[in-house]
Formats: C-alpha cells, structure tokens, sequence
C-alpha cells in the first residue's frame, strides 16, 4: 500500500473574490464574544482570509499554505520563543491574521509578539476571554463554502445570459450595456491599436477621462494591466482587441468571468459582420450623431472621446463631409468603401443618418507635418461608387473641435439640401445663403417669407407654377448671364426672355435689382427646403 506524504495539491483553494476580510471576521458574534482586541492599521484589516487553522506550535510552515486565519492558545509555546522568527514565517506565507486567546498559563500578550507582528505587518487579534474556536472555523468554512456556491450559481447566470446573447446575434453595443450594469461600472471596447471603438457607462464620465488614452493604455498593457481589468477578445484565432473595464468593478461571478463571457460574446458578432473593422459605427457614430444634433454640448469631454477612438483632433486640421447613399445600400458596407478611400489621405470616423435621406456623414482629419500638402481634389473619385447617390459634400476646413463641428453640420446640411449634386466634389461654404436658410428654416418670419416674396408664382395652377419657379430657379443661379441661365431652365433664350418678362409682372419686381435678387433667392431657398421637407 502507497502512502502519499504531499498532500498540497489536495488543499482546498477558495477563489480570491470568495474570501472575507479580517475587518468581516471582527464583526463575527463568535468573535465578538471574545472582546478582541486589535493590533493592526486599517490597510491590514483589509487583509483576505481562505481559511481557518488552529495552531498550537511555532512551525507554521509545515501546516499553512497561505492565507489562513491562525488561531492559537499558546499552549505549545516555549518558555523563551522566538517571535520574530514566528511572525516572519507567517508573513511569509502571507497568514491575513492572527488570533490569540489569553488564558491563566499567558494573562497577558507579550509586547514581543506584538512588536514583531507590527514589524512584519502581520495583524494581531488578542481575544481577553475564551472563545470556542470551532465556532469561529465553522462561521468562516460556512461563509467561505456559501459565497463559492453563491459564486458558481452567479457564473452559470452569466455564461447563459452570453450564450443566448450569441444565439440571439446580440449586437456588440447592447452586449456593452449589459456588460456595464452587471459590473456596475464603465466597460470600454478597443481595438489592436489602443483606440476605443465603443464603451458603456453606468456612471457620468469625468471630462478627462479620455485625455491620452492610447499612451495609457498601451503603459498598462506593457505592465500586464495591474491597474485594471481587461480580457482579450479573441475568435478563431483573431484578435480583435480587448475589453477593459476600472479595477474597482465587482460582481458575485468574478469580472474576469464577466468579461471574458462578454468577449466571447462580442468576438462572435464582429465575425458575423462582412467587415469587422467598421467599429467606429459604434461609439463614433453616436458621438457624431450626438454632435450634428447638439445633444451634446459638452465638446471637452467629446474631444477626449474622439481622439480615443482615433480621431486626432490637437494640431490637425478638420473637415466635415456628407454623401447621399444610392438606393438599396448597405451603409456598412458603404462606410467600408467611404473609409478605404479616406483612410490613406486622413483618419475618419464616419456616422449614417437615416433621415430625410439615407446619408453617411462624419469627420476626418490630417496633420500637415505627417501627411504633407493635401490636396481636396483626391476625393473626387470617392461619389463614382456604385453604393453612394450625388457628390461628396465638404465643409470648410477647421481648428479644434467646435469648428470641426460647424464643418461637418455644414456638410449635412449641403447634402440634405443636394447642392449642386450633378458635381463630383461640393464644398458647403460656396453656398453661404442656401446654409443660413437652412439654419433658420424654422424660423416664423422666415417660413413667412416664400408667401410674402413669392405670391405671385404660388397662385398659380401647378403646372405653370412649376415652370415659372424653375425659371426663377435658373435666372438666380446667373443673374449676369442670361444665355448661360437659358440653358439651365432648358428653354431657348427667346422663350426664356419672354418667361422673365412675365416674371417679373407675377411678381411685380425688377429682376435687374440687386436687393430684390438677394430676396428672391432667399425666399425660393426656404420655398424649396419647406417643399423638400413636406415631401
């Protein structure tokens, strides 16, 4: 018959997030009965306990393992111990505490053994009258074993939740949110490159929390994220980044657990998606979304949002754009195309918006000291795809993220409006007039200012109505060259003279007028965009 002298592998091992801390023990009746006395700072109470031990002798390595709670009598002690030596070793085996009741044989602690604990910070709990520490053991195998079982039953609940979310093709942004509420924290989605595609939050972020966030996060990677959590998210041997949350975040099945579920989770919605890399129609998205309807005002926080998600804004210049997306496009596999020919000239992040018409819009930015001179006129190219409908719409080029802001609304605005959308390549700030009649097209007076202006034309059926107004439309496009306006209204100039002679008795105005122009065309704008929207 064998006899096996190592027995170390048997032990039983309480995960770390089951264990309770010396501070718990203290509050136990079957301590609290002890009147127990404390030798300890309150960082040392903080201290976790695995298990209970009672130990009679001073040879603490031959029955420890690491983490007990010794509890002793002295009953084997020598006349003369050593306490160094004896604290030393159960500080080396990091014991959380321990406990020592004082009895007739030792009516008192030894100031030696305090001073040793306290050297070694090993905290030291004098109990001045008997305990039963059976009680004690029970209380802590019973807590210990309850908050395994409560562990295990909440690590179940939370593969199945994971699982069915991956049945169920649980998009990656709600796999965030639940992510988040189950931890009670922030949780941040990045990709390979330490920039944040997308996030959820339970808590209202502070302004900076953002700022530098690549050169953080790479420093904590490099030091094996002591200072926070973060599990990779891996499919099929592909890494698609990581899922990262703050190291103060709990939960009753472990947040390794709770983020490794959840990236097996996300890692199997990224490759159900044609492109995975298209991320940034997360967080970017909603962030550009947010910023094109002033639900965000806040652009400090925005700016550090941004740049996280690889975006530079600091020292680079900003341009708004928007494009019309063809019928029966797919607006992610558009924002693949769009991005594929914005990425070798600037870093992008590109949004969609539904509505009145289905357009990608966003902003992208370039560094003149990186990438050179850029020329605009390389993005011509990018409307001859077969998913985009009309040009591609710029704004003005900007500074810093409030200009970057007004740049992009001015793009969408542009393409909402289809300025001069036969072109390859339209830059919104040609169009000052048309963008101020957007802005303020729900403005009373302005609504007003079509019936005003343009009685004349309105009241006519719709037939001539729709005539005299492209008409009109084409002379304020070249109010100086009227062959060149004749040719836009598609009527020959004899015609057309006569349309404007007619005009301007419909109207009872002088076309030659330079304020009446300004006027007119102000009043067919607002006309137009109230029409389109109607529509």
């Amino acid at each position: 018959m064998a006899i096996r002298e190592d027995f170390s592998a048997f032990h039983t091992v309480c995960p770390e997030s089951s264990m309770l801390t010396v501070e718990q023990l203290l509050r136990m009746p079957s301590v609290l009965v002890g009147r127990p006395q404390v030798f300890a700072t309150p960082d040392e109470l903080l201290r976790t306990i695995g298990w209970a031990h009672i130990l009679e002798n001073f040879e603490a390595a031959e029955f420890l393992r690491g983490n007990e709670l010794v509890l002793t009598t002295a009953i084997g002690w020598d006349e003369d111990p050593d306490f160094e030596r004896y604290a030393a070793s159960m500080a080396q085996l990091n014991v959380a505490a321990l406990v020592l009741e004082l009895s007739e044989r030792l009516p008192a602690v030894p100031q030696g053994l305090v001073d040793a604990c306290n050297n070694f910070a090993l905290p030291l709990i004098v109990m001045h009258r008997p305990v039963a520490f059976v009680e004690i053991t029970e209380a802590i195998h019973q807590w210990l074993f309850a908050q395994q079982t409560q562990r295990v039953k909440a690590g179940r609940e939370i593969t199945e939740h994971f699982t069915k979310s991956m049945h169920q093709g649980t998009p990656t942004d709600a796999i965030l949110m639940d992510c988040a509420r189950m931890l009670s924290s922030t949780v941040l989605l990045e990709d390979s490159g330490y920039n944040i595609q997308n996030y959820a939050s339970v808590d209202i972020l502070p302004r900076n929390y953002f700022e530098q966030w690549q050169h953080r996060s790479r420093a904590s990677h490099n030091s094996g994220n002591s200072d926070r959590h973060a599990v990779p998210i891996r499919m099929h041997g592909k890494l698609f980044g990581s899922l990262i949350c703050p190291k103060e975040a709990a939960h009753p099945a472990g947040v390794e657990h709770v983020l490794t579920m959840a990236a097996t989770a996300i890692g199997a919605d990224l490759l159900r998606r044609p492109e995975s890399r298209l991320w940034s129609l997360g967080t970017g998205r909603g962030l550009l979304e947010d910023l094109q309807s002033g639900m965000e005002s806040n652009l400090e926080f925005v700016h550090g949002q941004l740049e996280a998600a690889g975006l530079p804004i600091e020292d680079s210049v900003l341009h708004g754009f928007a494009i019309r997306l063809a019928g029966g496009s797919d607006f992610q596999l558009a924002a693949n195309e769009l991005e594929s020919e914005l990425r070798p000239l600037a870093n992008c992040l590109i949004g969609v918006i539904r509505a009145p018409h289905p357009k990608l819009f966003g902003i992208f930015s370039y560094r003149h000291d990186v990438r050179g001179s850029f020329d605009l006129a390389q993005l011509r190219k990018i409307r001859s795809a077969a998913c985009f409908d009309g040009a591609l719409y710029l704004g003005p080029a900007a500074r810093g993220l409030a200009q970057g802001q007004n740049s992009m609304n001015q793009a969408v605005a542009a393409c909402d409006l289809g300025l001069n959308s036969r072109d390859e390549l339209v830059h919104a700030a040609e169009y000052p007039l048309a963008l101020l009649a957007h802005e303020l097209r729900h403005e009373p007076t302005l609504q007003r200012l079509p019936q005003e202006q343009l009685s004349g034309i309105l009241a006519l059926d719709t037939r001539h109505r729709i005539e005299f107004l492209r008409v009109l439309e084409a002379y304020l496009a070249s109010p100086t060259n009227r062959s060149q306006a004749a040719s836009l209204s598609h009527l020959s100039r004899s015609v057309f003279y006569q349309r404007l002679t007619a005009l301007e008795q419909l109207l009872e105005a002088d076309l030659n007028d330079a304020r009446t122009l300004t006027i007119l065309t102000l009043s067919l704008l607002v006309y137009r965009q109230s029409h389109q929207e109607a529509s």
